[in-house]
Formats: structure tokens, sequence, C-alpha cells
């Protein structure tokens, strides 16, 4: 048996195959494995496309993004220096 799995927006999140039945109604019973499914939305027995699902970010949320990725580069190089300064000293007690 093969079925999809939809969630709480009706949209088709895995595909699976399983030998028992399931009752479940986020999972709706199809014919063969059909990845295809993916992302589409189930409607009175349709599988329709769906649009305009990507939401633009907000300026605040690029600013967040990008403020955290400073954050990032930030600690990234910090871990490198201590790194070095981990070398440094295990070199000088040689």
């Amino acid at each position: 048996m093969f079925y999809a799995e939809i969630n709480s927006n009706n949209i088709c999140s895995s595909v699976l195959e399983t030998p028992n039945e399931i009752t479940k109604d986020t999972m709706i019973q199809i014919d063969s494995y059909d990845a295809s499914l993916l992302g589409k939305k189930y409607n009175n027995g349709t599988w329709e496309d769906v649009t305009d699902t990507v939401k633009e970010p907000t300026d605040d949320e690029l600013f967040q993004a990008e403020a955290l990725l400073n954050q990032q580069n930030i600690i990234i190089k910090q871990n490198e220096h201590d790194e070095v300064l981990a070398q440094i000293l295990l070199d000088q007690q040689s």
C-alpha cells in the first residue's frame, strides 16, 4: 500500500510504502509511489500545485540574518585565534 502524508495545510510532506493499512486522516492512500505529489495540496480527492508559498523576508529578517552571519564569522575567527594561541603555548612548553 502506498500513502501520501499531508500536513495541517493539506500539503503532501512525504510518500511511503507500507504492507499495513493506515487509517489516519493525514494519510491519503495512493495508487503508486509518486514522489511528484510532494509539495502538492490535497483538495477533495485531487492534488493541486501550490503557488505563492515562498514568502519574501522582511527588512528586519534580512538584518537579523546578516547580524547572525556576522556573529558566526566572529566566532570562527575567535576559534582560529584560540587554536593559534594554544599551539604557541604548547610549543613554549616543549
